[in-house]
């Protein structure tokens, strides 16, 4: 093996903002101009860096709410001055006393945690008299997180005798907007919940909102907007939806640059268990890249093709943890130059598949050590 040379640069998400606001508008366009959006920043905004786009977001006033998984997402928010209102989709009992800290609203998906809040907060002097601001889901056939329509009665005597909690909002999840054959099941959930909603009226502040669309469900069901929406990965331009993937844009292309290039012989092995053989002579270039920043380790040994000077070359050998290496034949390609790993010629949808996954999940597996840059 000879001609080895290195050189070392950083691996880059690349994000774009009119992506963003392409996305933004398309959706905005169905929804009527009073109904406020909530914006789905959970899992570090789905792996395009939930802070830096927070910012943005928030400066250019295209949304209403934020919501987070967790209390740590909510208070690293708070702690960048994001100033929005921010729901915290599964709070925990022992975090009352930080989301109060950081202004955080829960989400409350079950009766006992109505009332582990409610006692933590009428034990608390410093709180405005209005209550709390709490968000009430309910399951209707997600059967995941949510207070069941058999508990409505409980549920009202807590807020009957509640002086501490403000509703700000009620809300449920949709299991199946996406599917077409799962419609009536769908339907029989926005029935559900419009029995809810009527149950709960007489006990619930006048302004309380409602809530039941996700991406999907606003592309399919917008006549069911009631007054806020729930926009995740349709922002962030993918869909399981055809004609609606094809709408959009993503939003964002991985990079990195070549670290290394060597010359191999034909048969010369590459990598963990001698698992790539180099199918004739030629070089191999090593990226920055491993399976610990979202190349999953599946895409190794040809299973996956980068694009290098606007042409497409396979992964040869192991995925490693931090590196991955193409084969290049016989052409030559300097040192640093930019490899797309997904937002070029190939798409994150391809990404996905390759991976026999979703885009939620290819997104989010992409490692907190990767940049995340937002262009314009």
């Amino acid at each position: 093996m000879v001609e080895k040379k290195t050189y070392l640069s950083e691996t880059v998400l690349e994000i774009s903002w009119k992506a963003i606001l392409h996305n933004l508008t398309y959706f905005k366009k169905k929804l009527n101009p009073a109904t406020k959006i909530m914006l789905m920043l959970k899992a570090s905004a789905y792996g395009n860096g939930a802070i830096q786009l927070a910012k943005k977001l928030e400066k250019e006033q295209v949304c209403d709410y934020f919501a987070v998984a967790y209390v740590s997402e909510g208070i690293a928010l708070r702690k960048n001055n994001i100033s929005l209102p921010i729901m915290v989709l599964n709070p925990a009992v022992d975090s009352w006393k930080m989301m109060i800290k950081h202004c955080l609203e829960p989400e409350i998906h079950n009766l006992t945690l109505f009332q582990s809040f409610s006692k933590f907060i009428l034990a608390t002097d410093t709180l405005k008299k209005e209550g709390f601001p709490i968000h009430l889901k309910f399951n209707t056939g997600m059967n995941r997180l949510g207070i069941d329509s058999n508990e409505l009665n409980q549920l009202i005597k807590l807020l009957e005798n509640n002086s501490s909690l403000q509703v700000k909002s009620i809300m449920t999840h949709l299991s199946s907007a996406s599917l077409p054959a799962e419609d009536e099941f769908t339907k029989a959930q926005f029935a559900q919940f419009e029995t809810i909603k009527k149950s709960l009226a007489p006990y619930l502040p006048a302004k309380t909102l409602a809530h039941v669309l996700n991406t999907h469900g606003i592309e399919r069901f917008a006549e069911h907007q009631y007054d806020m929406v729930r926009l995740g990965i349709g922002m962030y331009g993918s869909s399981s939806i055809k004609n609606l993937k094809e709408k959009l844009i993503p939003i964002c292309k991985l990079k990195a640059s070549i670290s290394s290039i060597r010359s191999v012989k034909k048969g010369d092995s590459i990598s963990y268990s001698r698992s790539g053989r180099a199918p004739s002579d030629g070089f191999i270039a090593t990226l920055a890249l491993g399976y610990a920043d979202g190349l999953n380790r599946n895409l190794g040994n040809g299973n996956w093709k980068v694009e290098i000077n606007d042409k497409l070359y396979p992964t040869i050998g192991n995925i490693c943890m931090d590196l991955s290496m193409v084969f290049l034949g016989n052409d030559q390609v300097d040192l640093g130059t930019e490899a797309i790993i997904f937002g070029g010629h190939k798409t994150i949808h391809e990404f996905a598949k390759a991976q026999k996954t979703i885009t939620y999940e290819a997104l989010t597996n992409i490692g907190d050590r990767v940049k995340k840059v937002l262009i314009n």
